[in-house]
C-alpha cells in the first residue's frame, strides 16, 4: 500500500482549506466472482484522517465482467461502502439480447466521503446481482483494481 502524509502540525494548519494532505493507495488482482446478491470484491484501503473535519476523496477503477451465457435480460450492482456496511454509492449495468462469453462492465466510481473522525476508516467494494441468472467477476484474466483515498484538508 503506497502512503505519502503530511504530519507536521505547523505545515498542516497553513495549508488552505482543499489541500491534499496525505494519499493512500491499494491494489487487488485477485480474481474474484459471485452469483449473489451482494459480496465483497476484495479491494478495501485503509486512511487515517489527521482532523474530524477533513474530506476523503475516493477514486476507485475496477474491471468487472458479466457472464452472458443466455438471452435474458441481467442486471448487477456494484457498490463503494465502509468497512462497518455503511453504503456510500452504487451503481448498476445491465445487459439483454446477449449471449455467449462475458460482458464488460467496469466500475468507475469517484466520491467524497465526510467520516468526521480522526481514527482510521476502511473503504471497500461490493458486487453483486439485481436480476437475472448470471455469474459476475472482478479482476479476471490478472486485471488490477486499484482504490486511491486522499485526505482533503477541510
Amino acid at each position: 500500500m503506497a502512503l505519502t502524509k503530511l504530519n507536521s502540525a505547523s505545515v498542516i494548519e497553513r495549508l488552505p482549506v482543499g489541500s491534499v494532505l496525505q494519499t493512500v493507495s491499494n491494489t487487488h488482482s485477485s480474481a474474484v466472482q459471485t452469483g449473489g446478491s451482494s459480496a465483497d470484491t476484495g479491494l478495501t484501503c485503509s486512511i487515517t484522517p489527521s482532523s474530524t473535519s477533513s474530506k476523503v476523496l475516493i477514486i476507485v477503477n475496477q474491471p468487472l465482467s458479466i457472464s452472458a451465457d443466455t438471452n435474458t435480460a441481467r442486471d448487477i450492482n456494484f457498490k463503494l461502502a465502509k468497512s462497518d456496511g455503511t453504503v456510500l454509492t452504487n451503481g448498476m449495468a445491465e445487459i439483454s439480447n446477449q449471449t455467449g462469453g462475458k460482458v464488460p462492465a467496469y466500475n468507475a466510481i469517484v466520491f467524497l466521503d465526510s467520516p468526521n473522525t480522526s481514527s482510521s476508516v476502511t473503504y471497500k467494494t461490493t458486487f453483486g446481482v439485481n436480476a437475472g441468472s448470471v455469474d459476475v467477476y472482478a479482476n479476471q484474466h490478472g486485471a488490477k483494481s486499484t482504490m486511491t483515498l486522499q485526505e482533503i484538508k477541510g
